[in-house]
């Protein structure tokens, strides 16, 4: 193991262009701020209120009669008169990962539907396309899988800005190209003819969004903030969209409302990155009550506070290898980062942060490197190292080390299970007896559970694709999300051999009725789920989507279920 130490220092203040586009876009500078920041000469929109007004929200078709319809939702709920559902029917079956059991499908477009009157709790709609038969029962969605476009009638400057964070605000609407939509439209007949539902125009008195027939949905002012206003939008955008309480600690936890399952047309959208993030993290590195974000990109490891703008502290990554994951303990500081040599071996780094700065104790490692918590009581305890094996990754001996600021220390070499790998496990008592069972995924991709090296159980499918192939970074929360007094295993798989979804699942491991079980909590997200992290009383998913384009660096958002509370036992 070489050991080149340094002190190269990495604090960025965001006064580059390239740190000033990843420090105001970065992931707690939510969408609200990043708009308001080119507020210096630019317009202003009212961004808050347009984000509530077409946020995805989840209905049931309560009854239909001609081409009405009733859903079950109304005003209590956010719908308004003139908001737009997209209602699905049964697409291709969702199969269970462990036996094949069909346990739902996938949600098929199916009509158009417009709200014609809101009353508290349903509301009365008219079908504006149809391309199927309509029924009790079926779901609807506000604002999603329908064609949208932007145009810029008003000159503005920032009008390519306007678009790009439009776009990324509302990811489930179908984007039309802009070289597509001529910015002439002014009449129904150009918007059916080329398919257009949503139109977002940006004019000169404001963002105007029309529906079918050009009907005006809403309309956004445009006001010039000075200086102090400017600053006092964005701290409201922050305590609106970040509000957390200084407890970070998971402990033994559970869910005040227990939960059966997990739906994205339901979360919030709280931040974004212009970039496929590999890794993120929420937690209190340092010690002072206050979060920090930490995301992993292909160039390197960045940190900034999650609530509010500020310094941006970076390690930038250069030489052979590729980043493949991070872990981090909370209130010390320490991150290990695990690079791969493809075939060759690892270059792995420990490094520590304190006020915005990250220094470079030790690079080099040839180990796998992740913090574990081998008791299971919520704290990464331990740091342990895996060898490297050019077959299946990762290699037969663990050790136990304590990290320092002149390099990391053995401490002793501790057994594991034969397909035991260290980025991959995590240890809660599931069965509760006491004893904190061991969950691995193994070098086949298939989830395995140990008590005392023994094991237990094993999945009959794969949830991860099987090494060396990839799937290595996993993050797994532990909680007791239904209410039976036992913790349960929340992770993001994937489906199994039987299944034709591609992306990422949420799925779970539970111990009920004497024997493990394992099931699927949200559909395919078509992308990769880059983080899973419980912060209070919200728990927060990270989707990485690649880039649709060669040159492109693709995109990831954080959404939030903020719905129920998490409290210690």
């Amino acid at each position: 193991m070489l050991n080149s130490r340094g002190s190269a220092v990495s604090n960025y203040s965001g006064k580059t262009l390239h740190y000033a586009i990843i420090a105001g876009l970065l992931i707690c500078c939510v969408l609200l701020q990043a708009v308001s920041g080119y507020s210096k000469s630019y317009p202003v929109y009212s961004y808050d209120q347009l984000l509530k007004d077409f946020a995805p929200r989840s209905a049931s078709v309560a009854g239909v009669s001609g081409y009405s319809l009733i859903l079950d939702k109304g005003k209590v709920h956010g719908v308004n008169t003139g908001d737009l559902f997209e209602v699905y029917g049964k697409g291709a079956p969702v199969l269970d990962p462990d036996n094949g059991e069909i346990i739902g499908y996938i949600k098929k477009p199916l009509a158009t539907i417009r709200v014609t009157q809101s009353e508290d709790r349903k509301s009365e709609c008219e079908v504006v396309t149809a391309r199927g038969p309509l029924s009790v029962g079926q779901p609807a969605m506000r604002y999603s899988d329908m064609a949208a476009a932007f145009v810029a009638r008003s000159g503005i400057s920032s009008a390519h800005e306007l678009r790009k964070d439009l776009e990324q605000a509302f990811p489930d609407l179908i984007w039309l190209d802009p070289s597509d939509v001529p910015s002439d439209i002014l009449d129904p007949q150009s918007m059916k003819k080329l398919g257009i539902v949503l139109l977002f125009a940006s004019e000169q008195d404001g963002l105007k969004v029309y529906g079918p027939d050009l009907a005006l949905l809403h309309e956004y002012p445009v006001f010039r903030a000075k200086a102090a206003e400017r600053q006092k939008y964005s701290t409201d955008i922050f305590e609106e969209v970040d509000h957390v309480e200084n407890q970070y600690d998971m402990g033994s936890r559970k869910f005040k409302t227990y939960i059966r399952s997990f739906d994205l047309g339901n979360a919030r959208l709280v931040g974004r990155l212009p970039e496929s993030a590999i890794q993120v993290d929420i937690l209190d590195l340092n010690g002072d009550s206050e979060p920090e974000i930490v995301y992993l990109l292909p160039s390197g490891l960045y940190i900034s506070c999650y609530r509010s703008p500020g310094e941006l502290a970076s390690y930038r990554f250069s030489g052979p290898g590729r980043l493949v994951g991070f872990s981090a303990v909370k209130t010390h500081g320490w991150i290990v980062l695990n690079a791969l040599l493809d075939g060759a071996g690892m270059r792995s780094m420990l490094l520590s942060y304190q006020d915005f700065i990250l220094n470079l104790i030790e690079d080099d490692i040839n180990l796998w490197l992740a913090f574990i918590d081998r008791d299971g009581d919520g704290l990464k305890e331990s740091l342990l190292g895996q060898s490297f094996d050019a077959d299946v990754m990762f290699g037969s001996k663990v050790y136990l080390m304590e990290p320092d600021h002149d390099g990391l220390k053995y401490r002793e070499r501790i057994a594991m299970p034969k397909n035991f790998s260290v980025i991959r496990s995590s240890w809660s008592d599931l069965n509760g007896n006491g004893l904190p069972e061991l969950c691995t995924i193994d070098y086949s991709g298939k989830l395995c559970v140990y008590e005392v090296e023994q094991l237990l159980w094993s999945s009959s499918n794969r949830v991860s694709p099987q090494l060396p192939g990839g799937g290595f970074p996993k993050w797994f929360i532990s909680a007791d999300l239904n209410g039976n007094g036992l913790p349960e295993l929340l992770f993001p798989g994937v489906p199994g051999e039987k299944s034709t979804l591609a992306g990422d699942w949420l799925m779970l491991l539970e111990w009920t009725d004497g024997k493990y079980t394992l099931k699927s909590m949200m559909q395919p997200v078509e992308a990769s789920i880059c983080s899973l992290v419980a912060v209070q009383d919200q728990l927060i998913i990270g989707i990485a989507r690649p880039a649709q384009k060669l040159d492109g660096k693709g995109e990831s958002f954080l959404y939030s279920f903020g719905q129920f509370g998490m409290s210690t036992d």
